[in-house]
């Protein structure tokens, strides 16, 4: 198995289809990579663009696993807290946060 693939403790989808390119997401996951260097963990946390995820008019929004958390609405001013909260504490953000699969 790649090392990469090893080291990975998130992988989080950014929808970036037409409907959603309009809601700014590119800015959003911009921060998302720069907190995540910032933090020290960029190799723990796999960043993808994808197609339709099926909720728009709810972005910039996120799918994050393997939690099945989405996050949604959200701008660049939202990241420090997702990264510090999630990626770092393991604490979900709850006034962010549109659903939990499974829930």
């Amino acid at each position: 198995m790649n090392m990469r693939m090893k080291a990975l403790k998130h992988h989080v989808f950014f929808c970036s289809s037409e409907h959603c390119n309009n809601q700014e997401t590119e800015p959003v996951m911009e921060a998302f990579k720069e907190q995540l260097v910032e933090h020290g963990i960029m190799k723990e946390v796999k960043i993808n663009k994808c197609s339709c995820l099926g909720l728009c008019g709810n972005g910039a929004f996120m799918l994050v696993y393997p939690e099945g958390v989405w996050y949604y609405d959200l701008t660049p001013e939202d990241v420090p807290q997702i990264v510090e909260d999630h990626f770092v504490n393991g604490e979900i953000v709850e006034e962010k946060m549109m659903m939990r699969l499974g829930s």
